[in-house]
């Protein structure tokens, strides 16, 4: 009985290791196969509450690899999760899916071929028909978030941004001119939004549509008026168009007739935002610490709410209960210097504001430093429900606030990364977004009263076949002493003899709840995967990756576990940064960037305000021109140090990348041949900056590449370790 047992025993464990064969490693095909929703086709709650819509990305298509824009189909199913419904067809897409006030209606895009138009579902006749115009054959222009489709509050019309036509690339001219007093210079075209569109109005019933702005206007947001009666709009100065973080707005209202032209009700003012009042007689905007209204009909201005913070964001308006809720810079948090770019941020509470009486009050706790956002009403405004981060933990939560009872509790609370929340009319249960660091983003529903989860999507079922692993998070501290943290994903059961892939960027333990299918990527290889979080201090910014980079290397080195061969790797800015630390240590063993900025002269120069701004006080932080601080410059750029540089090191690049031109890859790569350097420079002759959009067989190359280099230089192979001394 005892052998038998034995051998039972030997058996399952033989036919658990064949299982474990047979499940081939996650590889770059099936990072290409994961479907997520579209941009703008989140999963959002029907007002009833009883059905969710959503968008999934069609992975098919070589043109949705990393699009900015992909196509999806439509879908709609249960709260429940029963009964998923495809609403478009084969060769339709959907996008911008838009539930009625009352629930029985559902307005989405539907394209077909190269041509959308607006269709509208009927829940009660489960039929979609097409109303209003046409809106265009360029993808680029459909009207999605901050500018999608709006509802009025009866449910009679739609409000829709018809896009105007975009002309036909001019042909550049044989002989240009540009002078030092054009105040747009051509390389910042591709870095403004100058597309216009045509606020138009459609009725639901006859499917007719009225232009409400006869103009086409740079639209930036647009909002109904609970009446009906008006649309207020934000759209850019058109004198301003194109500048490069000099564009002006200004607030426009039309009527909904289309009878009067746009007028703008505050003039000159530009504040931070502007919102209808909750009767659409006024409107509703912060200026000089006072929250104020202007009256529609007399232009009089009036205080509602006096010592209202300077910085506050996402109004979120009740009309039935006259509540106004907003996100609140807390003051003495954030960078001390504003024109300063910085991953640091103020932290943020959530303040209401009762527009009767003028009472304000914070609902988040003082004590905390949590991370606040997706404002959403709910049960007429008795009840708002916000989302919070741990900044310790990062753990999400999802809590309801009492407006009746003045006290909020915790709905629910997880190791997950939680967003696009919307909430049934009544306020009984909500719909988000949902990834953990083994899983992408689903959709998900739960009650108001923290009971009755549910998993509603499963659009990734062929990931089942893999076993993902989630990070530790660890603390170490800079070279100057600073308390950071870093991720760390180590493949399961790796006790010793473990290479180690850093990657670097800036801020990165924020994403200890998202699936990282990089990260993923390289567990199934028998990498471990290291993201340290970088405190980057103006005026040295190479030099703290550095600091901060080398101390979290070592503290892994310390675990005991890895091979002792490190490799460095990043894109774009993270891409300049492991290029700096191969200029500076000794330390990787291999090095792999994309698109990596490499000096800052002529980055500064090559022919654009952006960038300008980029070196001066944007990511490179040098924090003045060439001529005022010509040392940072130097001092920051791999170029200047590549004589330094004995780290084997990999560069790809687009050869159509206009974020970072080619031209940093190549002179950093020209520079280590000149120096008899071990250099490889990949180019992809249609690659942008993500070198693989649009492109299946240039994402699997890439990541081919990749993975061949740390084959390479950071495996140990059975000759060198008998060539060790013990």
């Amino acid at each position: 009985m005892r052998n038998r047992t034995q051998l039972a025993a030997v058996l399952l464990a033989l036919s658990s290791v064949a299982a474990a064969q047979q499940a081939p490693p996650f590889s770059a095909a099936d990072m290409l196969d994961i479907v997520e929703f579209a941009r703008g086709g989140e999963p959002v709650i029907a007002p009833t509450g009883d059905l969710v819509a959503y968008v999934a990305v069609d992975v098919g298509p070589d043109s949705n690899v990393r699009a900015a824009r992909p196509t999806g189909h439509l879908w709609i199913v249960a709260a429940n999760g029963a009964d998923p419904r495809r609403l478009t067809a084969l060769d339709e897409r959907g996008d911008a899916p838009v539930w009625s006030p009352d629930g029985k209606q559902l307005a989405y895009i539907q394209s077909r071929g190269s041509t959308a138009r607006i269709a509208v579902w009927d829940r009660a006749s489960a039929r979609a028909r097409l109303v209003g115009p046409s809106l265009g054959d360029d993808r680029t222009s459909l009207p999605l978030p901050p500018v999608a489709p709006q509802w009025t509050r009866d449910g009679r019309l739609l409000i829709v941004p018809v896009p105007e036509a975009v002309p036909p690339a001019a042909e550049k001219p044989r002989v240009r001119v540009i002078r030092s007093t054009d105040v747009i210079v051509p390389g910042d075209a591709r870095f403004t939004d100058t597309r216009r569109w045509r606020l138009t109005a459609i009725d639901i019933a006859s499917g007719d549509a009225r232009v409400l702005t006869p103009d086409a206007v740079a639209l930036r947001s647009f909002q109904v008026a609970s009446d009906a009666a008006h649309v207020l709009y934000r759209a850019v100065v058109p004198d301003t168009l194109g500048r490069f973080r000099n564009e002006q707005t200004r607030d426009w209202l039309v009527s909904m007739s289309g009878a009067s032209a746009p007028r703008a009700p505050l003039g000159d003012r530009r504040p931070g935002w502007v919102i209808f009042s909750p009767r659409a007689d006024a409107l509703l905007f912060p200026e000089e610490n006072t929250l104020s209204t202007l009256s529609l009909a007399d232009g009089a201005v009036r205080p509602v709410a006096r010592d209202f913070p300077a910085r506050t964001t996402q109004p979120t308006l009740s009309i039935d209960a006259q509540r106004l809720a907003v996100l609140a810079g807390r003051p003495g948090t954030g960078p001390t210097d504003a024109k300063m770019y910085s991953i640091l941020r103020p932290t943020q509470d959530v303040l209401v504001v009762d527009l009767a009486s003028g009472q304000a009050r914070v609902v988040t706790d003082p004590r905390r430093e949590d991370e606040v956002g997706d404002l959403v009403w709910g049960d007429r405004g008795r009840v708002l429900f916000y989302r919070s981060v741990d900044p310790v933990t990062y753990k999400e939560s999802l809590v309801r606030w009492d407006a009746t009872a003045s006290s909020a509790r915790v709905v629910l609370s997880e190791d997950e990364s939680i967003s696009d929340v919307s909430v049934a009319l009544d306020g009984s249960r909500l719909a988000f977004a949902s990834a953990t660091a083994t899983r992408p983003p689903d959709a998900f529903t739960v009650l108001a009263t923290g009971d009755g989860r549910a998993r509603i999507t499963d659009l990734n079922p062929q990931l089942a076949k893999f076993t993902f692993t989630a990070p530790v998070m660890f603390d170490f501290h800079s070279a100057d002493g600073d308390a950071l943290r870093g991720l760390l994903y180590k493949p399961t059961g790796a006790a010793a003899g473990v290479p180690v892939v850093t990657y670097v960027y800036e801020k990165l333990t924020p994403q200890k709840n998202r699936f990282n299918p990089e990260a993923q990527l390289h567990l199934g290889r028998g990498y471990a995967y290291l993201m340290p979080d970088v405190l980057v201090k103006p005026g040295y910014t190479g030099e703290s990756f550095v600091k901060s980079v080398v101390p979290a290397v070592n503290a892994v080195r310390a675990m005991g576990f890895t091979n002792g061969r490190f490799g460095i790797t990043g894109g774009s800015f993270g891409g300049y940064a492991g290029l700096f630390l191969i200029s500076q240590v000794d330390l990787f063993a291999g090095a792999v960037v994309r698109a990596p900025p490499s000096e800052f002269f002529s980055t500064w120069g090559d022919g654009r305000d952006r960038d300008i701004w980029t070196i001066e006080t944007g990511q490179a932080r040098t924090g003045g021109t060439p001529w005022e601080v010509p040392e940072r410059y130097i001092g920051n750029s791999p170029f200047f140090f590549a004589d330094r540089v004995r780290t084997p090191v990999l560069i790809m690049h687009g050869e159509k990348d206009f974020t970072v031109p080619l031209q940093q890859g190549e002179m950093m790569f020209y520079a280590l041949r000149a120096l008899g350097r071990t250099a490889e420079l990949v180019l992809y002759r249609e690659g942008d900056h993500s070198i693989v959009r649009g492109s299946r067989a240039d994402f699997i190359d890439f990541h081919a590449r990749m993975l061949g280099w740390w084959e390479q230089y950071l495996r140990v192979r059975q000759t060198e370790s008998a060539a060790r001394p013990d």
